[in-house]
């Protein structure tokens, strides 16, 4: 996790844990579990609202195993 927003630079950072997927929004991490998916640590910084998304490193594992990730961004 981010100690220092990237946007403009404040250090107060409040975190949260949040789940990839609810069951009324989408799947932000598919193919990650059935009955436990991938969870997210969420920054906020509290003088410009940038946030900051990261992938727990317990479920990191799963992003790479799941089919609905390829192996590099592209972007055409």
């Amino acid at each position: 996790m981010v100690q220092k927003c990237l946007n403009c630079g404040n250090n107060d950072i409040r975190v949260a844990e949040v789940s990839s997927t609810g069951s009324y929004g989408p799947d932000l991490l598919p193919g990650t579990g059935i009955f436990r998916h991938a969870k997210f640590q969420v920054g906020v910084c509290t003088t410009c609202g940038y946030t900051h998304f990261f992938v727990l490193s317990e479920d990191i594992e799963k992003v790479k195993k799941s089919k609905k990730f390829r192996g590099k961004f592209d972007l055409e």
